[in-house]
């Protein structure tokens, strides 16, 4: 791999983390303004966990990528 195909390929992994990043703080900072005396069980709860485990495999796979070197 040449040096200047691995500046991109880690700009755009680092990119993609901080969009992440970024939108997955958005829908907590919203939740934490609107609390209420009652726990309701609307909208989609596993939005969160998709998010999580979207960029958990992400990460295994930037780690791992970088190991085999």
């Amino acid at each position: 791999m040449n040096p200047t195909r691995r500046r991109w390929t880690r700009l755009i992994a680092a990119s993609l983390v901080a969009l992440g990043l970024t939108l997955a703080a958005g829908p907590v900072a919203r939740a934490q303004e609107e609390a209420g005396g009652e726990e309701k069980a609307e909208g989609r709860s596993l939005d969160g966990y998709f998010g999580t485990a979207i960029l958990a495999a992400a990460a295994v796979f930037i780690i791992g990528k970088s190991a085999r070197r």
